[in-house]
């Protein structure tokens, strides 16, 4: 009886690490974040955003793309995984300002 239950675990062990290597994405799921950049720190490779919900730090890698965009004051959409529990920044774009210009007739 002991003997099935060790087998049922190990296989649901195996099951869990094959789906985690299978899809990836399961993982590393990205996300957004949109705000206004406070301060670009690449000695400390950290992004600092003012968001809706204050304050929030990024962590800058090697392959972060869009790193021109992020400039003191300009408002920006940071997409980002969550790695070793720390926001790690993917790409970083500009943002509208979300005004619409109305066209006069």
């Amino acid at each position: 009886m002991k003997q099935r239950k060790a087998v049922a675990a190990v296989k649901k062990i195996v099951m869990t690490i094959f789906a985690l290597m299978a899809f990836p994405a399961l993982v590393y799921a990205e996300a957004e974040m949109r705000g206004t950049v406070l301060k670009l720190d690449k000695a400390e490779k950290q992004l600092v955003l003012q968001t809706d919900k204050g304050e929030e730090t990024l962590f800058v890698v090697s392959s972060s793309k869009g790193l021109a965009h992020a400039k003191e004051g300009s408002r920006v959409a940071v997409k980002y995984t969550e790695k070793d529990g720390q926001p790690k920044v993917v790409e970083i774009k500009p943002q509208e300002s979300g005004t619409v210009k109305i066209l006069e007739r």
